[in-house]
């Protein structure tokens, strides 16, 4: 099974990163210097394509002297869902 990634909402937030790296004049060689991850990571997690651990979310939110909160400063659509196993269990 392939890894799932939520593209849409990974922009975002990498959108968000960059934003308030960029208005606190932060370089990702800053990041680097401040994570200890290598350039190559700093960049992925920022400004790639892949996916982001929670770890290393964290770690470039302490680098740019945030709260992890302040990324996540958006909604997402929730949709309807089936009733849970137990509800649909007890109908029986």
């Amino acid at each position: 099974m392939a890894q799932y990634i939520d593209r849409k909402h990974l922009s975002i937030v990498r959108e968000r990163l960059w934003e308030i790296a960029q208005n606190k004049g932060i370089t990702l060689e800053d990041i680097q210097d401040r994570t200890g991850f290598s350039y190559s990571q700093v960049y992925r997690i920022v400004r790639g394509q892949n996916n982001i651990s929670i770890s290393g979310l964290i770690a470039i939110c302490i680098a740019l002297e945030i709260q992890p909160f302040e990324v996540f400063n958006f909604e997402v659509n929730i949709p309807k869902h089936s009733p849970l196993r137990r509800e649909r269990k007890s109908k029986k």
